[in-house]
């Protein structure tokens, strides 16, 4: 009876030292130090000890009480093998799982749950690692700055959740959705055939097709799209991005739907680097020039004011485009610095026509960076306070500018409307104007785009828009100014609607200040001829 308990406690032994084996092996394929193995080999030797003695107490006829106590530390030997081994693996899938879980935190965005920035960056790695062709997209939502702005942080971070899965759901299976952060995705497409990739862009635009409904609010939406492809475009990941970032702006400020990433984006992105970089030496020299277009009063033919353009010379005596380096300036704080200098230069002017006898409004352009300046109130209040000349100051707001954020420009326009400030909307018509900002917005003066003036005589529609925005001016108390008046018959036209002010080539191209005495002082009709 002895014998077969001794034996039934060494077979329960070897059975756990194998269960424990099993366990460190695990262990040993989870953890290569060299302890485990070493310890998988005396588990190992332990087994073939726990068979000798087996052997041995089977081959006695009688088992004495020693050996009975040797089997039972023996089974509690494999007992704690087994403790041991168990609790080690446990802790190894505890801290393995943990590894995971952070792995996933780190490689996913905490907001939409999205594959995140790094796990692109991993992503592209690995494809290009594998030479696998593929094509990068980046996507950056339109109009979602008004809503944050407009709602608040809250309702912007549930409209991006909501993107994000309407997106998601949308995709092919071939394509991978990632968010690298604010209102900017990016897909990586294993697609590289042009009709595949634009059935994938046009996915993503049938995902933001309709508004989201945010609790008491239905939001939306739209994207633009750059798009870049591995390797026939970009052998680098560095490269890859740069190309689809560029191909993405180009989407942007050409308002298309997407842009393929070519040579000649390139080629405009390093001369706007360039302009850059040139662009700040000729804030810090003051190499800038300001000119004055002249505006008429077109009910007496006398001349009313002059707008306030700034003219960059290069080394060759001619001039950059302002449409080339002020897009560039108003991308940083440059053109805040450009509207600092021009405030400066406007000032010393007006000292200069005050000499000459003129009585002028200066009109001054500001741009949306500008109204979020928070020196401007006091810039703009000290040219407007300070000025003990007979000059006036306009300062023109594009539409566009106003409605970027409509609650910042209107407290920004107040303001310097409390110091005397005056304002008046360039380019109306070219952009998202409503009636309630004009009933708002300490608005005195309108001025009416070119694009309708050119076509007034060709094109009813914008006559009858012309004749529109007239009426809506009078009524409003706001003066009418007719911008790219070119010939003498729209001049005649213009004035015939009513319009009270006009500007253009026919009365006068820019001009240094010098060269603006000489042509106020003489009758309008003979300076244009």
């Amino acid at each position: 009876m002895l014998q077969i308990l001794a034996l039934l406690m060494l077979v329960l032994g070897i059975g756990l030292l194998v269960y424990s084996l099993r366990a460190v092996t695990d262990i040993c394929h989870k953890d290569t130090s060299l302890g485990w193995r070493i310890l998988r080999a005396l588990i190992v030797f332990f087994i073939m000890g726990y068979l000798g003695v087996f052997y041995y107490l089977s081959d006695r006829n009688q088992v004495a009480p020693p050996d009975i106590i040797f089997c039972v530390i023996m089974l509690f030997g494999g007992g704690f093998v087994v403790l041991v081994t168990r609790l080690s693996l446990l802790s190894l899938l505890k801290v393995e799982k943990l590894v995971i879980s952070e792995r996933n935190i780190a490689l996913h965005d905490s907001l939409t749950g999205l594959p995140n920035r790094k796990y692109l960056m991993d992503s592209l790695t690995y494809h290009v690692a594998e030479a696998k062709p593929f094509s990068l997209l980046l996507i950056d939502l339109n109009r979602f700055k008004q809503v944050n702005d407009a709602l608040g942080h809250y309702y912007g971070d549930l409209l991006l959740i909501e993107v994000g899965k309407s997106i998601q759901d949308h995709l092919p299976r071939s394509a991978q959705l990632f968010r690298l952060g604010g209102d900017e995705f990016a897909v990586v497409d294993t697609q590289v055939d042009p009709s595949l990739i634009v059935g994938t862009i046009n996915t993503v635009h049938l995902a933001l097709e309709n508004s989201f409904s945010i609790e008491t609010y239905d939001l939306l939406v739209g994207a633009s799209v750059g798009v870049s492809h591995y390797p026939s475009q970009a052998s680098e990941i560095g490269q890859l991005l740069q190309q689809a970032d560029i191909a993405m702006y180009s989407s942007k400020s050409l308002s298309a739907p997407f842009c393929l990433y070519n040579q000649s984006l390139n080629n405009n992105a390093v001369e706007k680097v360039n302009i850059s970089a040139l662009l700040k030496q000729a804030i810090e020299l003051q190499e800038f020039e300001l000119w004055y277009q002249p505006i008429v009063k077109l009910d007496n033919q006398q001349f009313y004011g002059v707008e306030a353009l700034i003219r960059w010379p290069r080394p060759d005596d001619s001039y950059f485009c302002p449409s080339l380096f002020i897009p560039i300036a108003e991308q940083t704080t440059l053109i805040n610095q450009i509207t600092t200098w021009v405030m400066q230069q406007v000032a010393k002017d007006m000292l200069y026509f005050d000499s000459l006898g003129l009585a002028l409004c200066i009109h001054i352009n500001l741009s949306a960076k500008d109204l979020h300046d928070t020196k401007l109130v006091n810039k703009a209040s000290t040219l407007i306070k300070n000025n003990h000349t007979s000059q006036k100051v306009m300062f023109e707001i594009t539409e566009s500018a106003m409605m970027i954020d409509a609650e910042q420009a209107k407290q920004t326009m107040n303001y310097i409307a409390k110091f005397g400030g005056k304002f008046s909307i360039d380019d109306f018509g070219t952009g998202f104007s409503s009636l309630e900002m004009l009933r708002d917005l300490p608005i005195q003066q309108i001025k009416i785009d070119r694009s309708f003036i050119n076509n007034i005589h060709h094109q009813d529609a914008d006559l009858a828009i012309v004749k529109s925005v007239i009426y809506l001016a009078k009524h409003l108390a706001c003066s009418v100014v007719a911008e790219g008046i070119e010939h003498p018959d729209t001049a005649d036209l213009i004035q015939s609607l009513g319009c009270d002010l006009a500007q253009g080539y026919f009365f006068g191209k820019p001009m240094p200040k010098d060269s603006v005495g000489q042509l106020l002082h003489q009758p309008i009709r003979s300076s244009v001829n």
